[in-house]
Formats: structure tokens, C-alpha cells, sequence
């Protein structure tokens, strides 16, 4: 019997994800030795940011052929003017982007150079680039380091189907059929298990499924996973599902996929599997088998990740994750849908279990640094895990999400979790008004909550908190004092995740629609496999204000978070590679006082020199259309002006239509793009800004660099000289 796991593209690349260890641990416990775990996610970003992928991109994309198709014609409307803002950029930096790949990515991989902070940001502007490369190939399909998005919608199975076999705008057609299926084959499996965790994974994953049923017919694919929990339902429905699959395992997998082994070797029939979705082969009725707890979490064996490739995530150091918990002890806030994906009830290992699962890790593989995968730390864990792992001896590293129990994070607990190794924190926080909390049972007191953050702060801990923008019946006003108050307390916390609400129809609100005012929903007619809804409230902020509220939440948070800041938007994202920055510095505030805010002197915060002199390997590329204004126009298109379209940045093409129908076309006007090879950063020029640069050539002084210019704008050309220093095109 040998058995294939495998998690499709797309997850993040920089550390494995929990469900298939879990899994293949389990059925390797139960008498199945033959699992091959596949993270097909890093493979294809491992194998799409390769030097001949890339180029292999670029010469179907001919940029510079497509470009100057553009800077023909007299004028650019909105939708020309993204495609001009793309490939204005391929055609300056893509050759040196694919010379220079390779390279990022062992950047990101070393234990040394990923620590100097310069090349790590140039590595990871590089691995940016490049995806952006990539991703116009297939164009409006976009693949970056968070999510996957293509024209079809999730929300509807005829265009998940539609997408399956676009060999235009699917990049996983070609991947599967030149990298994955060769994998399989060699592993020639008798059951493929395939997750799927999040919404960006929907299509590549049967698009998977239908390319190992045209190779293998026989063989059973079953998919599972947290996306399955909410959509599984409805998609059953969809006949055209069962050419693809042969099965749907609800909720937590480990009993249905070793009963699913044992089907496939006759020792029983589908109807005898609990927790799953089928269709009968005799009667094409769709079938749901009976719904059980559960295993008892304490009974499962360690997570084992022995097959996947270790070595291939964009990190120096593994950081592993680990489940404590499955499911929230608290249970009450009624956003929250994650019984639906969990199942029935909180459950834990023991605090023994848990440190022995990661003595049994860190011996194993090395690793000395942990995600707790729970969604909160339980207070009676949170009082006796960092003694027990003092007391055993553990050298490790850890963060985790938590709640924000007032009684429980006080001062003395909080410097023992920093002793244990607990470097991040993330609390839901959601809101500063005490109305809106209670309106979703969150259960805290915001200004104890306040205190609580200080304690965790002080003991040398990075904050993270979760905040929340449209709540119904949530005014301006409220999102506004919240965003107030975090920035009141930034001395205490390093990073504000920020979502704008969405109503989920599992979760208690969605059923108890009219004691929060919620008058309308938005069902889309089209979207068989819609999980979230707009909506319309009797009171508090519109749906519009809600969206404009939250840019204006993020426009504050880059403003005064350095997390959060330029170059280091990067950094704030890829949440392994911040939590190992915060663990190579020791504390958020050596973290902060040494990388993200340097002083002068330093490379981020040079001045001019007495004779500036521009870097010697710029590349540069001279534009008929002004980049910087198309950039400008491209960006003020912001989430109040388009039709929401959940967890996918893509303009409709309705909504492009009518930009090109009312915007005004942009006239030509030079300017000129120039790449840092060195730092990976691509800068636009006017021509008076250009010639500034060129005659910083190391002879001049700053006052005979400006000398050309009129009396009138020397100070501006001076102005324009710093700019430049602080741009970091001068050395």
C-alpha cells in the first residue's frame, strides 16, 4: 500500500506546514510505512524561481517588444497603463533578475548572509521580481510569496473548472505535468491524499487531481483539509468534482484517511468511513457518512517530516510547527467559524507530550525554533509550559498566537515565557472600544488589555495584534480611537495585523444577523461555493467607509511602524524570517535599535558626500511615459473605488472597463527607470532628476552638480541630490 500526501501550491515558502506530518506520522504509527510526503508549494516556487524558469518567462513575455508597442502610441488609458507600469519594469531588470536568482535564494537560505540585513532585503526584492516576472507570463494570473490569484473565482465551481485546463493562464498545468507527475509516477501511489488549506491552493490542487486521474484512473484521490471544511458541502454537489476526485475527508483527517487505506486495500467499503463525502459508484447518489469527535489528540504520535524538503524553504533555519492545542478554549466570539474547520471541541496534549515532541524535533532535525500552530495560548499552559521547558533543558525558540487573558500575562509569567524562549506574541486585539468587544464576546477589558501588552513588552517579547475594521455596527469613530490608541502605545508593540470583516455564513453572527443590525446581505447568484458575504447594516460605518477605514489604518501603520516601513515591508511579511531576526538580535528593541532604524552612517541612512558620485553599476531604461505618475494612478485605484472581491487584489474586468471609460488617458511624458543591481530597488526619474544623477560623477561639489540649474530651483536640486543619496543611488 503506498500512499502519497502532497500540498499544492500555493502555501508560504518559508516553513513547511503541519497538516501532512501530521498526517503521515499517524498512518506511518497505524502500519503504513510507504508515505511519501510531496510540498509540491516550495517545489514549484523552489522550480519557478529558477534561472532558466525565469528565463524561459521572459522570452515568452518579449517585454521589450510589448513595451515599445506601448511608448508608440500618443496616450495610455488606465488598463494600458498597468500593463505599461509591468513591463516597463521586465524589460529593465528581468535579464538581471534571472542572472541573479539563484543567488537570492541561497541568500535567504544561509545561515550567514541572511543576517546581513542588506542582502537579505536585496534577496528578497529579488525573489519579488522574479515572481512578478513569472507571473506576467501568465498574466492576470498573479503568484507572489502570499496568495495566488487568477481571473476565475473560487467562490464558483464553473470557473474553478474553466481554469483547470486554461494552458494560457495556469501556470500548474505545465509545473504538474513536467515536475509533480514525474514525482509520482516514481512513487506510483495507491491513494493520494491531497490538502487544501487555503483558498489560493482551490486550483492548483484539481488541477493536480485532474492531471494524476488522466495518468492513473485507478488510483483514489482524496482531498481534505481546512478550505474543505466550509466549501466540501456545496462543492459535492458539482458532478464535473467527481470526475476528479474520488473522496472528501471532513475535518480532521488522521481516522478517515487510515480507514481510506484500508478501502483501498478491500478491508472495508467507503459507507464504513466515517466523516466523509463520496459519490456511490452503483447508484450516483453523493453520499456523507456519519460524523464523529475526533481523536483524542494526546493518543497521536509526533509530527514527522521525514520526505519533505527541508533543505528547500526560503529560510537559514527550520522553524517547525507544532500543535499543543486543536480548537479555542474560549469558543464564544461570534465572528469566529473555527469549530467549523477544527471540529467539536478544544482538546490538548499534555505539557509533558508537548515538550517531548519537541525534544524528539529538535534531535531529529535540528531545529531549535517552533510555531506553536494553536490558536490561543491556554492559560493553564501558558502558567507551566516555560518552567517545564526551562526545567528539561530545552534551548529553543518559540512564538505562538494567544488571548489576551488580563489575569494570566502578568509581569512574572511574561518574563518566564521570555526565558523559555518565546520571542512573538500575537493577541487578538481587534478593538479599542469596549462596545465592540462586547458586541463580539470577546470577553477583554481594553484598557487591561493595554497593561497585559506592557507586561509582555517589557519582558522583551515582540507584540503582535490582531485588529479588526467593520464590525457590524462599528462607527468610524471606534475604528478611528482604535487606530488612535495602537498608535498611542507603539512603544509596546512591533506589528498591527488589519482585515477588514467579512461575514462568514458558519459563524454565529451570520445566524443571528438582525441583533447586530445587519440588514441586507449580498449573496452573489453566480458563487455556488461562497463561504462570505457583503453586507448592508442599519447603522455604524458602510461597507465603503469600512474599506476606506482600513487604508487608512494601513497608510498610519507604515507611517509609524518600522516593521512596517519601506524596505521593511519585506521583513513584516515573511513571518519565519522576522521571527528569526528577533531571535539572532535576542529583543525586539536590539532588534530595532540595529537593523530597522540604523542611524547615520550606516547604509540606510547615508547622507551626501562632499563630492557625490553615483553608483557605478546602475542599470537604466529611458521611458516615453512618466513611471512614477503611472505608479500614482495605478495606486490611488484603492478597495472603495472597485466591486469587493474577497481575498483576491485582481481589477474585474467590468471595473477596467469602466476606468478606461472614465479616467483620463495619460499624455507621454519622459522619464527614466533605473535598477540597483546592488540592492535589488528600481527608482523613477524625471529628466531634470536624471541629469542630477549623471553629473554626480565624483568631481563635482553638491553646489557645482546644481550649478545648471536657474538660481530659482537650485534648492530643489539640492533637495533632489539627498533624494537621490537616500534612494541610495549614490555612494
Amino acid at each position: 500500500m503506498r500512499v502519497a500526501l502532497v500540498f499544492p501550491p500555493q502555501g508560504h515558502f518559508t516553513q513547511p506546514y503541519l497538516s501532512l506530518p501530521s498526517l503521515a506520522a499517524y498512518l506511518r504509527a497505524n502500519g503504513y510505512p510507504e508515505v511519501w510526503q510531496l510540498d509540491e508549494s516550495i517545489e514549484a516556487y523552489d522550480h519557478f524561481l529558477s534561472r532558466e524558469r525565469l528565463e524561459r518567462s521572459l522570452a515568452r513575455i518579449q517585454a521589450p517588444a510589448k513595451l515599445a508597442e506601448l511608448e508608440a502610441k500618443p496616450e495610455l488609458c488606465f488598463s494600458e497603463m498597468e500593463r505599461y507600469q509591468t513591463l516597463s519594469e521586465i524589460a529593465l531588470i528581468g535579464e538581471e533578475v534571472a542572472g541573479s536568482i539563484e543567488e537570492a535564494k541561497r541568500v535567504l537560505r544561509s545561515k550567514e548572509e541572511f543576517y546581513d540585513y542588506e542582502r537579505y532585503l536585496w534577496a528578497g526584492r529579488t525573489v519579488e521580481q522574479g515572481l512578478r516576472i513569472f507571473s506576467q507570463e501568465f498574466a492576470p494570473t498573479r503568484l507572489t510569496a502570499h496568495g495566488f490569484v487568477m481571473r476565475y473565482r473560487v467562490e464558483r465551481s464553473r470557473e474553478i473548472v474553466a481554469a483547470l485546463s486554461d494552458e494560457r493562464e495556469n501556470p500548474y498545468l505545465e509545473y504538474f505535468r513536467e515536475q509533480t507527475l514525474p514525482r509520482l509516477a516514481a512513487i506510483d501511489p495507491d491513494l493520494v491524499g491531497i490538502s487544501i488549506t487555503f483558498p489560493s491552493q482551490a486550483i492548483p490542487a484539481l488541477t493536480l487531481a485532474r492531471l494524476i486521474k488522466q495518468w492513473k484512473p485507478s488510483v483514489h484521490i482524496t482531498v481534505g483539509g481546512g478550505l474543505m471544511a466550509y466549501v466540501a458541502d456545496k462543492l459535492a454537489k458539482q458532478p464535473a468534482l467527481w470526475t476528479l476526485i474520488d473522496s472528501i475527508v471532513l475535518l480532521e483527517g488522521e481516522r478517515p484517511l487510515l480507514a481510506l487505506c484500508e478501502v483501498v486495500e478491500g478491508q472495508r467499503t467507503l459507507a464504513q468511513v466515517s466523516n466523509l463525502i463520496y459519490r456511490d459508484a452503483a447508484s450516483g447518489q453523493v453520499v456523507k457518512t456519519t460524523q464523529i469527535d475526533p481523536l483524542d489528540i494526546k493518543t497521536l504520535p509526533t509530527p514527522d517530516f521525514d520526505g519533505l524538503p527541508l533543505a528547500k524553504y526560503f529560510s537559514p533555519e527550520l522553524v517547525l510547527p507544532l500543535a499543543a492545542t486543536r480548537g479555542c478554549y474560549w469558543g464564544k466570539c461570534v465572528f469566529c467559524t473555527l469549530y467549523t474547520v477544527i471540529g467539536p471541541g478544544y482538546r490538548g496534549r499534555t505539557v509533558e507530550q508537548t515538550i517531548e515532541d519537541m525534544r524528539v524535533l529538535q534531535e531529529k532535525y535540528g531545529a531549535n525554533s517552533f510555531y506553536l500552530a494553536i490558536e490561543d495560548l491556554p492559560p493553564n499552559m501558558a502558567k507551566r509550559f516555560p518552567r517545564a521547558i526551562l526545567d528539561a533543558g530545552l534551548k529553543i525558540n518559540w512564538w505562538c498566537d494567544a488571548r489576551l487573558e488580563h489575569d494570566v500575562f502578568d509581569a512574572e509569567t511574561c518574563r518566564e515565557l521570555a526565558a523559555s524562549g518565546c520571542k512573538r506574541i500575537a493577541y487578538g486585539y481587534e478593538s479599542s472600544s469596549q462596545r465592540v468587544l462586547t458586541a463580539m464576546c470577546k470577553g477583554i477589558d481594553p484598557d487591561k488589555s493595554l497593561e497585559l501588552i506592557r507586561n509582555t513588552h517589557a519582558a522583551g517579547i515582540s507584540v503582535t495584534l490582531y485588529a479588526m475594521v467593520g464590525f457590524p455596527t462599528e462607527t468610524r469613530e471606534e475604528a478611528r480611537a482604535t487606530l488612535a490608541t495602537i498608535l498611542a502605545n507603539q512603544r509596546w508593540i512591533q506589528e498591527v495585523s488589519v482585515r477588514v470583516f467579512y461575514l462568514d455564513e458558519s459563524s454565529e453572527i451570520f445566524r443571528r444577523r438582525s441583533e447586530f443590525d445587519i440588514v441586507e446581505i449580498y449573496p452573489d447568484p453566480e458563487a455556488d461555493l461562497q463561504v462570505y458575504y457583503d453586507f448592508k447594516t442599519g447603522s455604524g460605518m458602510t461597507r465603503p467607509e469600512a474599506r476606506q477605514t482600513y487604508l487608512e489604518f494601513t497608510a498610519a501603520l507604515r507611517s509609524h511602524f518600522p516593521v512596517f516601513q519601506n524596505t521593511n515591508m519585506l521583513y513584516h511579511e515573511l513571518k519565519s524570517h522576522y521571527f528569526l531576526y528577533l531571535v539572532k538580535h535576542g529583543s525586539w528593541e536590539a532588534l530595532r535599535r540595529n537593523v530597522l532604524e540604523p542611524g547615520e552612517g550606516t547604509p540606510q541612512g547615508r547622507g551626501t558626500s562632499a563630492q557625490p558620485r553615483r553608483k557605478a553599476r546602475l542599470v537604466e531604461r529611458e521611458l516615453a511615459y512618466d513611471r512614477s505618475e503611472i505608479d500614482r494612478i495605478v495606486s490611488s485605484i484603492d478597495s472603495a473605488t472597485v466591486r469587493p472581491r474577497y481575498q483576491s487584489d485582481l481589477f474585474e474586468p467590468e471595473d477596467l472597463a469602466r476606468f478606461d471609460r472614465e479616467m483620463p488617458p495619460l499624455a507621454r511624458a519622459p522619464s527614466k527607470l533605473v535598477y540597483d543591481p546592488a540592492s535589488g530597488e528600481v527608482q523613477c526619474l524625471s529628466p531634470a532628476a536624471a541629469e542630477v544623477l549623471e553629473r554626480c560623477d565624483g568631481s563635482r561639489t553638491l553646489a557645482e552638480v546644481v550649478e545648471i540649474f536657474p538660481a530659482t530651483v537650485r534648492a530643489e536640486a539640492e533637495r533632489c541630490v539627498q533624494e537621490i543619496a537616500r534612494a541610495g543611488l549614490l555612494v
